[in-house]
């Protein structure tokens, strides 16, 4: 992947398997959220190619197989939360395009990101975590086959990215998309992720795929296991290598 005379990306060869939950990191700089961007069809790579589900991903994309969370909740300030979530369907219907949409409602959707009862909420009236969860809900709203997950929780204090963690996992049980997930965490990769991605920079390559050995159900106490830190300390070796 190039943007100009500058390498994003190169040799990156994955096959992701279906209902997966994948976790990237790597240093600033090293392409993570342009991986995210060339599989959501955002820009086109220089070379090689995207599939997802056997699709180009400008099909995919038109097929709704895949959905973005970014760090920014991207709200609509006037529409409440619940207006949030329809959007994407108000957009398909507007065109004449025909969302696929599962078997949970919005209101279903915000019940499952545990927002019942501030359906009417405004986004000013609403924490960032909450956002968060109605920007998670208005992804889902489609049934994305694919869920990509750029630092969705970054900009968190810990506690309340402790919690959304614990959530995400129960969504990711529930609903069995896959999930691609960017961090700058490497706890927080290693408490959600079956697979660490680690990219190394100048440009972006795969510097290592580890996988990673701990049970699910996970609790926010699998983070003081000898095997969750000995996971942390050959990532952040990994990391500093890179």
């Amino acid at each position: 992947m190039k943007f100009g005379d500058f390498t994003a990306l190169r040799d990156i060869s994955l096959d992701i398997e279906a209902g997966e939950f994948w976790t990237i990191l790597g240093p600033s700089g090293c392409g993570k959220s342009t991986m995210l961007r060339l599989v959501s069809d955002l820009v086109p790579p220089a070379s090689g190619s995207v599939e997802i589900l056997g699709k180009t991903t400008e099909a995919a994309r038109l097929a709704r197989e895949f959905a973005f969370v970014f760090q920014d909740a991207t709200l609509l300030p006037w529409r409440s939360a619940l207006k949030n979530v329809e959007l994407p369907l108000e957009i398909g219907r507007k065109r004449g395009i025909t969302i696929p949409t599962g078997d949970r409602t919005p209101h279903e959707l915000l019940e499952l990101v545990g927002l019942k009862g501030r359906e009417n909420a405004l986004p000013h009236e609403l924490s960032g975590g909450m956002r968060q969860r109605v920007a998670i809900a208005r992804a889902l709203v489609c049934q994305p086959k694919l869920l990509l997950m750029d630092e969705p929780f970054g900009a968190l204090d810990e506690m309340t990215r402790d919690h959304l963690n614990l959530q995400l996992l129960d969504i990711w049980k529930e609903t069995g998309t896959t999930i691609l997930f960017v961090t700058h965490s490497i706890p927080e990769a290693i408490f959600l992720g079956q697979k660490v991605l680690m990219l190394k920079a100048n440009p972006g390559r795969i510097k290592e795929v580890v996988e990673i050995g701990l049970p699910f159900p996970r609790e926010i106490a699998l983070r003081e296991a000898p095997d969750f830190n000995a996971y942390c300390g050959r990532l952040r070796k990994l990391l500093e290598d890179c």
